[in-house]
């Protein structure tokens, strides 16, 4: 399989984990997030023409490390602000 298809792949997954409700789980879809970086810039160096789907399987890795890591960050603001409002 191509490495920039697996870019993209990596890069869904990681979105997709960012929306579980465990937080090792949102872990694990950082890490995604990160290999999908890796390949995509590795599909890029390999052959320049395929700079379209690597350019698309970064943009959805870096949106799933934004997805990931921004969920559980959000949740422990929510949670705090709720036992101190409370």
């Amino acid at each position: 399989m191509p490495l920039e298809y697996v870019s993209i792949g990596l890069g869904v997954v990681a979105i997709v984990l960012g929306f579980t409700p465990y937080l090792p789980v949102q872990v694990l879809g950082v890490c995604a997030g990160i290999a999908g970086i890796v390949v995509s810039r590795r599909a890029v160096k390999r052959d320049y023409r395929r700079d379209l789907p690597s350019t698309v399987g970064m943009v959805a890795s870096i949106a799933g490390i934004v997805v990931s890591g921004i969920t559980p960050l959000a949740t422990a603001v929510i949670l705090v602000l709720q036992t101190v409002l409370s």
